[in-house]
């Protein structure tokens, strides 16, 4: 019986709302993801208790024209969010904590640079 409670009170939102569009958009990710091989280990997605803190490798000097961050709550859409990627010139990038909820994130960092793009996934808990 509680199962059945449960089921029916736990939201099954999609991750994101055009979740089909970006089915077939998914080729694109692959190859985005195998470009930012070389720096995938180097960046890094930390908490403080004010801020939410990515920050890539010192050695990072890939001028992007275009970048985002995402924050996707697979138990909630409502809560997603997403920032537009800018880098300090120490490479990081710090994140206002009151402005995310609470909970586990799925972090999408994406950039482009003419036309190679980039795509890192990340998970942190805030």
């Amino acid at each position: 019986m509680y199962m059945v409670i449960y089921s029916f009170s736990t939201s099954n939102d999609l991750v994101a709302e055009d979740y089909y569009n970006q089915e077939i958009l998914y080729q694109d990710n692959i190859d985005a993801q195998k470009n930012a091989l070389p720096f995938k280990n180097g960046v890094t997605i930390s908490s403080s208790s004010e801020n939410v803190i990515i920050q890539f490798p010192a050695n990072f000097d890939v001028k992007f024209t275009d970048g985002e961050i995402s924050f996707y709550r697979p138990d909630n859409a409502k809560l997603d969010r997403k920032f537009n990627l800018k880098l300090t010139q120490e490479n990081n990038q710090l994140l206002d904590k009151s402005k995310i909820a609470p909970g586990f994130y799925k972090v999408t960092i994406q950039f482009t640079t003419g036309e190679k793009h980039y795509l890192l996934n990340k998970e942190i808990w805030v």
